[in-house]
């Protein structure tokens, strides 16, 4: 890969209350094996020592071909709204995203930007991860026989409104092109991965590298993990999560028409996704309500939204699970295996 071929890379390091990870996390993000790339840290006005460590790993210097940039916020604002400031701050061609309780291994940049040089349909790269617990110990590692995958919605079954793919924003790198088209994210209940990955599909294609390229840390902050210790206590912080993400939609669409009065997709693209965008909306507003046991009108509501879009069979699983308890307690174990990222 040439230089003449080679975007450039920011390095977008998120923190907040990151106190006992921030400087393994930091230490990794200044240790790439890239010669030159921007590193832009937000802290989302912590109320730890995670402010103070960032300065004095950056005051002791040795970041020799880093362009360093730091945001400090006064109040806390939220994922969206540091995501936001930090892209509106970046230089690069693409950015990269990461955590400040994460470890981003050393080619992890150098992996990300050959993706992007030698596919210029591609707008988002994402790699594998392994799970590491609060002391850094192994969790699950990352598998090591998968192949590169490419996902576009030219090719996905019709109503997927992620193509296929699977939105992992811990070790996601989106292409700046995604930011200057439809520019900041709308406050709401949505991630960014949520997000950019419509965005990326509706300008080109998704990548899934098989590599690892973070070391993901799960731990009692993390938002919608399961951990062992919570018993039934995780519950309605997982259903809090659920029902957020049952409110994507507003997102999606003001995208959608940006990308349409751009001309940059036909009107049975819009239609198509402004389709998708609807039906995982009302898929996740069921799926809380059965797993809630809602009065049956609020239920009966959620259940019509979904028949207008056409999941019948899913209308009537979810009929199942709101009637009876025990379906809903096996959900609730498979949603605990699927959220917990211990040894398998």
């Amino acid at each position: 890969m040439s230089s003449a071929q080679a975007p450039t890379a920011s390095l977008l390091l998120f923190a907040y209350n990151h106190e006992a990870f921030i400087e393994e996390a930091l230490r990794s993000a200044l240790r790439q094996d890239l010669d030159d790339y921007e590193l832009i840290i937000v802290d989302d006005a912590s109320t730890d020592g995670t402010r103070a460590k960032i300065e004095a790993i950056l005051a002791a210097g040795g970041h020799a071909g880093r362009r360093i940039k730091t945001i400090f916020h006064d109040r806390n604002q939220g994922v969206l709204a540091a995501v936001n400031a930090a892209m509106a701050q970046a230089s690069g061609d693409v950015f990269v995203m990461m955590a400040g309780d994460d470890i981003s291994l050393p080619d992890r940049l150098q992996r990300t930007l050959r993706i992007f040089a030698e596919a210029p349909e591609v707008q988002l790269a994402y790699g594998e991860v392994a799970f590491i617990d609060e002391r850094g110990a192994a969790l699950r590692p990352a598998p090591t026989c998968g192949v590169a995958q490419r996902f576009a919605y030219a090719r996905a079954r019709f109503g997927r409104i992620y193509a296929g793919a699977l939105p992992c924003g811990a070790s996601a790198a989106y292409r700046r092109r995604l930011y200057d088209v439809f520019g900041p994210m709308r406050v709401g209940p949505h991630g960014e991965d949520n997000c950019y990955w419509v965005r990326a599909l509706l300008l080109g294609e998704i990548h899934h590298d098989p590599a690892c390229f973070i070391q993901w840390r799960q731990h009692s902050a993390n938002l919608s993990n399961y951990q062992p210790s919570a018993g039934d206590a995780w519950r309605p912080r997982h259903l809090d999560w659920m029902e957020k993400h049952a409110g994507m939609s507003a997102q999606w669409l003001q995208d959608i028409a940006v990308a349409r009065a751009q001309g940059l997709i036909s009107v049975w693209r819009a239609a198509i996704v402004r389709y998708a965008a609807m039906r995982e909306d009302a898929t996740w507003s069921l799926e809380v309500a059965s797993l809630r046991a809602d009065p049956w009108g609020r239920w009966l509501r959620s259940a019509w939204k979904l028949l207008q879009v056409g999941r019948l069979s899913t209308t009537f699983r979810m009929l199942k699970l709101r009637l009876f308890r025990s379906r809903r307690e096996k959900r609730w174990q498979v949603l605990a295996k699927l959220k917990s990222n211990g040894p398998v």
